[in-house]
């Protein structure tokens, strides 16, 4: 008896495939073969798709031929094998956007692993400094400054004194080179928890002067970034801590200060972290968690000769310009007006972004300097095309999206690593091919083995996410609600620092 075999995708906690194979109807081979394959791969899911002439993310290959079949009748009629890679939380993924108002469908949930690390190491104080300002430091997420020499601002402020505020910066710059070096393991909590108490123990000293309370910043960020590093489903406290240094820096003024160097680049890393959370929180749609109603801090540009912050600024006012996005156009003169004013202040900041320009100071080396200026670049591109994305082209500007789009896979293609992750997944989000997609993965990769990165998970899950729904649909889906959708599955508001 013979029998054919052709790959569909199976449903399940992984992605993948399974081989489904048909004999005659009823037949005791049927039957053994079926309890095989359902023991082997679990159940498997008739699709509908990939269908002829689709040019979605697949496998293409040519099925085995019946050797009762003529070669004039095969050539006439081919059947085609396609493998699309998904899983059950895709397909649920895919119901959930497709079904009617209400979403009938429950939502799934994204769960980045934690890994855990059981080793046993206990190292002075001393080393984990020093291990903090050779390489930690280089981990933490600011644009347009290096990230040793902000480790260096904030190990002179918390060696500035031997107060309790100080203590604490100190014991939170130990936990983070902690958590860097050995990866997720007791010390690193043990030390954080440290941190904590002593945090607590200077915020109940009264009164504070201006210089605790930028060593009280310090402390809180240094506790966001220790929460951001690995991207888990644990680490949803980053968003406190932010939050909690943006009130010491709006109560003391911090913000109204000059002439402190040190300061001023602390106050870029508040302003680059806000305005990145803004774009998670806008699209993260689980706003009943307390905390996640953030308070706005203005992103003023720093006295430091080399810093990008308008990308920044420019960054706040496309969030702004996307959550003002107005309703469809009814029959109405002050809704078309509203529509047209829209249009005209998204042509004004689309004009804007363009016209940005950017520079290296001539002390960073020409290498550091090249990646430098194309991660900048593809931060511009990735606003011009989030942009566009978000406002459903309302101004008309496709065939230069798609221009930006090759433009940002030509300089993804020759960067060696990009630590940046905002740019990342909104670019990723455009990969509609294994070429593309391949690309970003690589890029991620590469990025992960430096000691500079942090933690990719959550951008790696996401992109998939958006991948498997591009795939799915039949059609275009909604980007702001495609993405919206994907970023709410997580559990806590994904940070894209």
């Amino acid at each position: 008896m013979s029998f054919s075999t052709e790959r569909l995708p199976v449903a399940g906690s992984q992605a993948g495939t399974a081989e489904v194979i048909s004999t005659a109807p009823g037949s005791e081979m049927q039957c053994k073969l079926q309890r095989c394959v359902l023991a082997k791969f679990g159940p498997a899911i008739q699709l509908s798709w990939p269908r002829n002439g689709d040019k979605k993310r697949a496998l293409v290959g040519q099925s085995p031929r019946d050797p009762n079949t003529t070669r004039k009748q095969t050539h006439k009629s081919p059947k085609i094998t396609r493998i699309v890679n998904f899983s059950q939380r895709d397909i649920e993924m895919h119901y959930y956007l497709n079904s009617s108002v209400g979403k009938a469908h429950p939502q799934p949930t994204l769960e980045p692993p934690l890994a855990w690390n059981p080793i046993v190491h206990r190292a002075e104080d001393e080393d984990l400094l020093e291990h903090f300002q050779n390489s930690a430091s280089r981990s933490l997420a600011i644009l347009g400054h290096d990230g040793v020499e902000l480790g260096n601002a904030l190990i002179r402020i918390a060696l500035a004194n031997t107060s309790a505020s100080a203590t604490a910066v100190l014991h939170c710059l130990l936990a983070f080179s902690a958590l860097h070096r050995d990866d997720v393991h007791s010390q690193a909590f043990e030390l954080k928890i440290t941190a904590l108490q002593a945090l607590a123990a200077a915020s109940a000293i009264t009164p504070l002067g201006t210089a605790e309370a930028i060593q009280h910043v310090a402390a809180g960020m240094i506790l966001c970034s220790f929460e951001a590093h690995r991207s888990s489903c644990t680490s949803g406290e980053w968003t406190t801590y932010l939050e909690n240094s943006k009130k010491v820096i709006q109560h003391f003024g911090l913000d109204k200060i000059e002439g402190n160097s040190d300061l001023a680049m602390m106050l870029d890393w508040v302003s680059y972290h806000d305005v990145l959370s803004r774009f998670s929180l806008q699209h993260w749609q689980k706003r009943t968690v307390p905390g996640t109603e953030m308070r706005r801090f203005p992103a003023e540009p720093s006295n430091i000769p080399f810093s990008p912050i308008g990308l920044v600024r420019l960054l706040s006012q496309v969030c702004d310009a996307v959550s003002a996005r107005p309703a469809p156009p009814v029959t109405g003169k002050k809704t078309t007006e509203n529509i047209e004013d829209y249009k005209n202040f998204l042509q004004i900041l689309d004009w804007r972004i363009r016209s940005l320009t950017f520079s290296t100071p001539e002390t960073v080396a020409s290498s550091q300097g090249e990646d430098t200026l194309l991660t900048l670049e593809l931060y511009q591109l990735a606003l011009l095309i989030y942009l566009n994305r978000a406002s459903n082209n309302i101004i008309n500007q496709s065939f230069r999206t798609e221009k930006h789009v090759a433009q940002a896979f030509s300089i993804l293609s020759k960067l060696r690593s990009c630590n940046r992750q905002f740019p990342v997944f909104i670019l990723g989000c455009e990969a509609r091919n294994d070429e593309c997609r391949a690309i970003i993965l690589d890029l991620i990769a590469q990025t992960e083995k430096g000691e500079s990165s942090r933690s990719f998970n959550h951008v790696k899950l996401l992109l998939q996410a958006v991948w498997a729904q591009d795939d799915l649909a039949d059609g275009e889906v909604d980007y702001c609600e495609k993405v919206s959708c994907v970023i709410s599955c997580c559990r806590i508001a994904p940070s894209f620092v």
